[in-house]
């Protein structure tokens, strides 16, 4: 057995617990391996009790979160900042940079999605409360190291990814490949992906392979979406809205007391608003621009773990938007295009900011991005699919995003200095730019995302019960694979850096 089986901590999302628990028997069927399990709330560990009494799993853990921790009164403030200080130097980084990804202590950070909705947590807890509460989340997880030892996490996000990095234990999760149904075992809360570069490196037959269409999730989201655009579509979310909170709060439930319900109506009326203008008149449609050289810029939703999370060095994206603009050359347009989940969360005036660039054209959001790809001269982005698509493509890409799977293709250059940025552009755009040997790279590129992932089907994660065994043997197999490499290249001795 790996060493890395042992003992796992895992941490499933809802979208993906039910995959996770049958990987979970095949670990405890083949390897004896000990699983803890942990959860946010009473009602998950009212779930997860049946797969403890059924053996799957060894126990099931109320994590310390840091909402728990939030309402602390009359604290030691020389205390509080002490242990925020030795955590800070254990873990490498900083309190505010984990708060980057969090919906609520890290919502000022959500410079694009500010009118996402507000929290009790976002609005009523101070900058001593915060420390106090990652104090209390940290101090917890070091006693659960301590007691238990871990070989693995599993999934948890930002905080359990750092504690596992902290202390030398490698970290799973389960992430979506971008390409059709695929999935992989990512090593990081970034979403790298442990073999890939090395397959990459290995593989010199290009697959005939290409990206059809947008990958499965996106089209069965989208399609959810665009259905919901009319105005008995919107009383009908508006009411079932107001029943479920409704419901939640007669219930007891923790997440009835998160956001504010009046907020979350205000969101889907500027939501159904936004989609009207963003698909209405005046708008640019992608047939304007045929026959004109443009770099395609997607917009990401904000908040979100695509962003805030794979991106914490550089989530600013009217800033990215204001520079591309800057540095592009006479004759060369910026097409930017907006996100479905995005809508109704930016600040006010965010498009029509967007719309003085006077080179700048805001796409109508029906556009399928996929196909702005084909289209585009290039593409710039932080972590869009739109730079993986164009990655595959043999596109030139500029990644603002320090953990794109594809950062280390030749036709790729990752942007970590503003100064340079006209450069880049003026090379994406080139006639001299290497379109033969890009391409051929994609292609092998491909080749490498198809040969280090697995094929869940019809799975998808709004569902969560759509899938069969083979595909939950694939997903173990794949997890074993993914651990095998973290052992052989000795990152068990560099994983605390």
């Amino acid at each position: 057995m790996s060493d890395a089986l042992s003992r796992i901590f895992a941490l499933p999302g809802s979208a993906t617990r039910f995959v996770q628990l049958d990987v979970f028997g095949l670990l405890k069927k083949h390897h004896g391996s000990e699983i803890h399990l942990y959860c946010n709330n009473k009602q998950d560990i009212r779930f997860y009790e049946t797969y403890r009494e059924s053996g799957v799993i060894d126990s099931v853990n109320q994590v310390c979160t840091l909402y728990q921790s939030i309402g602390a009164q009359d604290l030691d403030h020389g205390a509080v900042l002490e242990r925020a200080r030795v955590h800070e130097a254990r873990l490498g980084c900083t309190y505010n940079h984990l708060a980057v990804s969090d919906r609520h202590l890290g919502r000022g950070y959500a410079l694009g999605g500010f009118r996402h909705p507000r929290s009790r947590y976002s609005t009523k807890t101070s900058y001593v409360q915060m420390l106090h509460a990652y104090n209390e989340t940290l101090d917890y997880w070091e006693a659960e190291i301590a007691k238990h030892s871990p070989t693995l996490f599993i999934s948890g996000g930002k905080i359990p990814a750092t504690v596992a990095r902290a202390h030398g234990v490698p970290y799973r999760f389960m992430a979506g490949a971008r390409y059709k149904n695929y999935y992989y075992w990512a090593e990081n809360e970034y979403f790298s992906a442990p073999n890939l570069e090395a397959a990459f490196t290995s593989t010199s037959k290009a697959n005939s392979k290409d990206i059809e269409s947008p990958y499965h999730d996106h089209l069965v989201n989208r399609a959810k979406f665009l259905k919901s655009r009319g105005l008995f579509e919107l009383s009908h979310v508006l009411a079932m809205t107001a029943a479920r909170r409704g419901y939640w709060w007669l219930r007891g439930y923790e997440k009835g007391r998160g956001y504010y319900m009046m907020d979350e109506l205000a969101l889907h009326i500027r939501r159904w608003r936004d989609t009207r203008r963003l698909t209405g008149p005046g708008m640019c449609r992608l047939r304007e621009l045929a026959g004109q050289p443009f770099v395609y810029y997607p917009l990401h939703t904000e908040p979100e773990m695509a962003l805030q999370t794979l991106s914490p060095e550089y989530f600013y994206q009217l800033s990215c938007i204001a520079a591309l603009s800057r540095d592009l050359p006479a004759g060369v347009i910026l097409a930017v295009k907006e996100t479905l989940a995005a809508m109704g969360r930016r600040p006010r005036d965010f498009y029509a900011q967007i719309k003085e660039f006077k080179n700048v054209r805001l796409l109508d959001t029906r556009e399928l991005g996929l196909e702005v790809v084909r289209a585009a001269t290039a593409i710039a982005t932080i972590t869009g699919t739109g730079g993986f698509e164009a990655a595959v493509m043999g596109k030139p890409v500029i990644s603002f995003g320090r953990h794109n799977l594809y950062n280390f293709l030749p036709h790729v250059r990752l942007k970590t200095d503003e100064a340079r940025l006209k450069g880049d552009l003026a090379w994406a755009l080139s006639p001299e730019f290497n379109h033969v040997g890009a391409q051929a790279d994609g292609s092998r590129f491909l080749s490498s995302i198809i040969a280090t992932s697995f094929d869940m089907g019809d799975y998808t994660t709004s569902d969560g019960k759509n899938y069969d065994q083979s595909g939950v043997q694939r997903a173990y197999e794949n997890l074993l694979s993914s651990l095998s490499a973290w052992e052989e290249t000795g990152h068990r001795k560099g994983a605390a850096q």
